[in-house]
């Protein structure tokens, strides 16, 4: 969640993180049909090379596709009127081409967002942090894999990664954004040295660390043996209270004692793909519409129609919910530009038609 420097000049944005607030306070702490941020993958060419890739860019994946400026202008109108507060940009690695990049950042007007990027952090360096800083961005999330550098190199496939990396969060720490690190986590490396030395060193930075769970998508797909088994997420749950910069999307932002579940927040969170698509989110593949056929609302709307979006998981279904992901998450081919269709894989009895958004919950 955003720390106050961030909200000086956002008044909108203030009101929307209160309203979001509330409707938490009032829903038990669960997220339910909240909406709450739109992760945007306007361009997915990258310049690295990531073992674990969740939208399949080093295979060259629709590297050239861009999504229409004014189509992102009216998808950021739209997530705003419904409450949306977030706005991840994401790729690809979105610095490759920055003269896009700030031209979508006009279109998104950042001061009624907490608008964030998600990057590998290999072009970030301190001139590139100031006009950041000075287009509103709130947040900069880089991805570092290991301490060792040569660890971190190799899974990213590029020399220089890993120093480019830690000097990227430097800089946006420099220029008042908020720095987060970024780590994936699956049964592989939790409880090891290598990420408590990164949960050490994001500390001693004083950043603030957000956990993605490894999911068996893009380049891991049908990898079973990355998801985080019931002792893995045992340790995340201790660790948690130990290192109070550590967050990740399904956990209570608001709980001080650092231990009530939001929930996953597929839909509450959208993916949108280069080419108009809207997954549920980046990692379930599954696709709910596109902003060039239907309304925003007509899509979340439909999207919550869904019963496993709309009914709570204290899991994260993409990537530690084992039957979901077996069930869903294993079609030959599937990802996030050949998304699974909810009438192809789900049962008539799993959509039910209605006006969700932002109504208190009621599991099924």
């Amino acid at each position: 969640m955003p720390i106050a420097s961030s909200l000086l000049d956002k008044p909108r944005l203030v009101k929307k993180l209160r309203d979001f607030y509330n409707y938490v306070q009032k829903n038990n702490g669960k997220v339910g049909t909240k909406t709450r941020g739109i992760d945007l993958n306007f361009n997915n060419a990258c310049n690295l090379r990531c073992k674990y890739c969740f939208t399949n860019s080093p295979k060259g994946d629709h590297v050239k596709e861009y999504l229409d400026i004014e189509a992102i202008r009216k998808l950021a109108n739209d997530a705003d009127a419904l409450g949306y507060f977030e706005f991840d940009l994401q790729g690809g690695e979105l610095l490759l081409q920055p003269d896009k990049l700030f031209s979508v950042l006009e279109a998104i007007k950042p001061e009624r967002f907490y608008l964030y990027l998600t990057t590998n952090g290999y072009y970030l360096d301190d001139k590139m942090a100031k006009k950041l800083a000075n287009f509103k961005v709130s947040r900069v999330s880089v991805s570092i894999d290991s301490m060792d550098e040569k660890i971190h190199d190799e899974i990213r496939g590029r020399k220089d990664s890993w120093r480019r990396a830690i000097e990227a969060l430097k800089h946006v720490k420099d220029e008042g954004m908020d720095p987060y690190l970024n780590i994936t986590v699956g049964h592989y490396n939790a409880n090891t040295d290598h990420f408590k030395q990164l949960l050490d060193y994001s500390k001693n930075q004083k950043y603030r660390t957000l956990l993605n769970v490894a999911v068996p998508a893009g380049m891991w797909q049908k990898m079973d043996d990355i998801i985080c088994d019931d002792e893995d997420r045992k340790y995340l749950r201790n660790i948690r209270k130990e290192y109070k910069n550590l967050v990740r999307n399904i956990w209570n932002p608001f709980d001080r004692n650092h231990e009530k579940i939001l929930g996953c927040t597929t839909v509450n969170r959208l993916y949108v793909t280069p080419i108009g698509d809207v997954l549920v989110c980046p990692y379930v593949h599954i696709k709910i519409g596109n902003i060039f056929d239907s309304s925003l609302k007509e899509i979340v709307d439909y999207g919550f129609s869904i019963k496993y979006f709309r009914n709570h998981s204290d899991l994260c279904l993409a990537g530690e919910d084992k039957e979901f992901i077996n069930k869903f998450m294993t079609k030959s081919g599937q990802s996030i530009f050949k998304p699974a269709i909810p009438e192809e894989i789900f049962e008539k009895s799993d959509i039910t038609k209605g006006d969700y958004i932002n109504k208190l919950s009621v599991n099924d």
